[in-house]
């Protein structure tokens, strides 16, 4: 009995760890995990490159600025005599990065600069600590000082940049973190659908049928145009879904009018054009990527699926720099052009050419990443039961 006992169990920690080897392979994860920390890393260089003080920093004074000790010492401040000058011309001088302009009617400060940059944001929340600290720190305090400290202390800014639009209205932000917002949803709805869709159907041996009476290319094509309508209802449906509710809260609960002031129609058709044309790219990409997949239990490549959510992350972490060569060279590259160019057209008033020409390369990259993507396939139908490399499918690409 007891070696029937024995015996069992040790069939038992066979089959269990079959079972568990089967699914789990430790390069694999190892790979896989790899390549989420890259994508993680490269969200977190966007997220915290606009944080950092990038150099020293120049700024311009009409009074003596007794506060310049509480304020990082990346920020140099200059007095100067008269700032009417330097007011009218601060965006044609590079001696200085702003000027901090004091009121002595009002005594409050005002920082004016030439364009919008991150470091601003860093040195007003400096400055409006500095100034709430400086009136804590006063004794014996009158009523003329509590009433001081009763007001507000925060710092005006101006920015002399006409192309930048008037930040009081927000509805075209809003408006475009709307969309991406939306789009981020419709993503993980693409890649669930393609990853379980391609790599089931090959598995089950369908896709061989249906190559005999047609060719990769046209699968490929049936497959993203299905796939970006599924997205595009997905993110109506969304859409209605949220007006539907603030809808009940607004006027069912609160007894009020809704207003959709906060979205901007004139802009919506260009987000939603650049919307379509990320769906498209980001469909061929994780189309093919799940053609070199044969097993998707273990496959490394899954990560890579994870890819096309990046762009939508750093878009939300250039809104401080609207204007940087960063953003504008991501605004035109194709795989980050649908996330990037609709903050900055939200941010900045651009020429019409601008936004066209960056929807022209994003239609371009789409039309090859299809043919990549069934050239893709076509390969890893021949190489059914083994899954490809990443160089082989790097080569399929360049193979007719």
């Amino acid at each position: 009995m007891n070696k029937q006992s024995s015996l069992t169990q040790k069939q038992i920690w066979t089959v269990a760890k079959w079972e568990f080897l089967h699914f789990f392979k430790l390069k694999q994860e190892i790979i896989s995990k790899l390549i989420m920390l890259v994508i993680a890393g490269i969200i977190y260089f966007f997220a915290t490159n606009n944080m950092h003080l990038a150099k020293q920093y120049n700024i311009a004074v009409n009074t003596t600025f007794e506060l310049a000790s509480h304020i990082d010492p990346a920020f140099n401040f200059i007095k100067l005599g008269d700032i009417s000058d330097l007011e009218h011309n601060l965006n044609e001088t590079t001696d200085y990065d702003g000027l901090l302009k004091y009121d002595f009617i009002t005594t409050k400060y005002a920082l004016i600069t030439a364009e919008k940059d991150t470091w601003q944001t860093t040195f007003k929340s400096q400055l409006n600590s500095a100034l709430k600290q400086a009136q804590l720190d006063a004794i014996n305090l009158t009523q003329a000082q509590r009433d001081g400290l009763a007001k507000n202390t925060d710092v005006e800014h101006y920015i002399l940049n006409e192309e930048l639009k008037n930040q009081a209205d927000k509805s075209q932000t809003y408006t475009a973190f709307g969309v991406l917002i939306l789009l981020f949803v419709a993503m993980f709805g693409i890649f669930g659908q393609l990853f379980v869709s391609i790599t089931g159907e090959k598995q089950n041996r369908v896709t061989e049928q249906l190559m005999a009476t047609m060719t990769p290319q046209t699968w490929i094509d049936g497959k993203l145009s299905g796939q970006i309508l599924l997205a595009l209802k997905t993110m109506i449906g969304t859409l209605l879904s949220i007006i539907l509710s603030m809808l009940f809260f607004t006027v069912v609960i609160k007894q009020q009018t809704l207003s959709l002031d906060f979205i901007n129609w004139a802009m919506l058709p260009w987000f939603i054009v650049f919307a379509i044309s990320g769906l498209g790219i980001c469909a061929a990409f994780m189309a093919a990527i799940a053609a070199g997949i044969d097993d998707p239990n273990h496959s490394s490549k899954s990560a890579l699926m994870m890819l096309p959510i990046a762009p939508i992350a750093i878009a939300f972490f250039i809104m401080d720099t609207p204007n940087s060569v960063l953003s504008i060279v991501l605004s035109y590259l194709p795989i980050t052009a649908f996330a990037v160019m609709p903050v900055r057209m939200s941010l900045v008033d651009l020429p019409f050419w601008q936004p066209l020409l960056s929807l022209f390369l994003s239609i371009v990259c789409f039309y090859y990443l299809r043919i990549c993507a069934a050239r893709i396939f076509k390969m890893g139908m021949n190489m059914y039961g083994k899954e490809p490399s990443l160089k082989a499918m790097w080569l399929a690409i360049f193979k007719p």
